[in-house]
């Protein structure tokens, strides 16, 4: 997924009031060296010349797990958001009525994403991915084709692109990693989640799902009533009996054992035992996105009791369709408002470690480590005293920089 330019092969070393390696202690007045677009160095700051970052601090580079970038030029997030069948509709109108190219949104999304310290994002990708090509100054990216469809024609067509998706990826294109999303359990025929999952199998690709989304998608699935079915009679697509009656999550989370790598996107309504068989599926890790959670209202978040079991948690930022921004620091800063118990080096790991072992690249992303890709973030740091983590989490921090491979993204105002 390496595209370095030449500037990447220039030596570099940057200095910062405090580095965050994630799998050791801050480093206060530390340094990072990079050779060849790779870390060769971390620890203290070394005698000799050396970009100092002053009042900064440089962490990995975040990863967004979870992104539609087709609607990044959203200027607020779409209307009403319940119930959920009416916030579908404002997408569908949205789509509909789109002002410029999906290219253009998704070009945004991507510049948005740098400037808030993202260098690597797991994106559902529908249109637009045909007309834009990624560059040396684009994060890397996980691109899930989205699979959906309910009738026969739908289904056959779905599945005629999951095979070429597979070819694609077979292909080897350097920036770009592919994946399969087949949709939800209400968008999707079963058998095209059969046959997706197939694919990706043997194709070794990873899957990304939504699913435990909303209380309307548990009634679809349990009773076959409810207004997603209401929606998608509308839509002239909804067949009686595809799944049987009492049918629940874990029929659908059951078959993922059997692909590389999955993500169960959001997980909102998750219960004890699908949770605890997660756990024992150490491949499979939710996509937990704070601020849609509560833009849609609802329930409480089962993430920390995820956590306490042993399931692997990430974070995502949903698209601008359901969030005011594409910035993940601020779904960190958004659950060390709410939830000031949890420390700061947890938040830390979800959008680091924890995303990076989600996307299978934990070996070469997600920590500060000698030999690793030099993916970096920098962070301008608040006014805040103390602890280094005290500091991190204080308002007026913020993130200014990232690098991928050691190639910036967007400059630190330093240099």
């Amino acid at each position: 997924m390496d595209r370095p330019d030449d500037a990447s092969m220039e030596p570099l070393r940057l200095q910062a009031r405090w580095l965050f390696p994630v799998a050791a202690e801050p480093i206060e007045n530390g340094e990072v060296g990079i050779v060849g677009g790779r870390i060769d160095y971390v620890g203290p700051a070394r005698p000799g010349a050396a970009t100092d970052l002053g009042n900064c601090a440089i962490l990995p580079g975040l990863i967004n797990a979870h992104t539609h970038l087709e609607f990044s030029t959203i200027t607020s997030p779409l209307e009403p958001a319940r119930p959920f069948a009416s916030w579908i509709g404002s997408v569908v109108q949205w789509r509909r009525q789109r002002q410029g190219t999906a290219a253009e949104a998704i070009q945004a999304g991507l510049d948005e994403s740098a400037r808030s310290g993202v260098t690597t994002l797991a994106e559902i990708a529908t249109t637009g991915w045909e007309d834009l090509t990624l560059a040396t100054s684009d994060a890397a990216v996980f691109r899930f084709q989205e699979l959906l469809g309910l009738t026969d024609e739908a289904v056959a067509t779905q599945i005629d692109m999951a095979e070429a998706i597979a070819e694609q990826a077979a292909s080897g294109e350097s920036h770009v990693q592919y994946g399969l999303s087949p949709h939800t359990p209400f968008t999707v025929h079963p058998q095209l989640y059969r046959r997706s999952l197939e694919i990706a199998r043997d194709a070794n690709l990873p899957v990304a799902i939504h699913l435990a989304e909303t209380t309307e998608e548990l009634q679809l699935l349990s009773e076959g009533t409810g207004p997603l079915v209401e929606m998608l009679r509308r839509f002239g697509v909804w067949q009686e009996g595809l799944n049987p009656p009492g049918s629940r999550l874990l029929d659908w989370l059951r078959p993922l054992a059997d692909v590389p790598r999955a993500l169960v996107v959001h997980g909102n309504y998750l219960q004890a035992d699908e949770m605890d068989w997660l756990a024992g599926q150490p491949h499979i890790s939710v996509v937990y996105c704070p601020r849609t959670h509560a833009f849609f209202g609802h329930n409480e978040h089962p993430w920390r009791e995820m956590l306490a079991r042993g399931v692997n948690v990430t974070l995502g930022t949903d698209s601008r369709a359901s969030n005011p921004d594409l910035n993940l620091w601020n779904e960190v800063r958004f659950l060390a408002d709410r939830y000031p118990d949890v420390p700061t080096a947890t938040l830390l790991g979800l959008v680091t470690r924890s995303a990076a072992s989600a996307l299978g690249i934990e070996a070469d992303r997600g920590t500060l480590a000698e030999g690793k890709a030099a993916d970096l973030a920098v962070f301008r740091l608040g006014d805040g005293v103390g602890d280094p983590w005290t500091v991190l989490r204080s308002p007026g921090t913020e993130p200014v920089g990232a690098m991928r491979s050691g190639c910036w993204l967007t400059l630190p105002p330093a240099l």
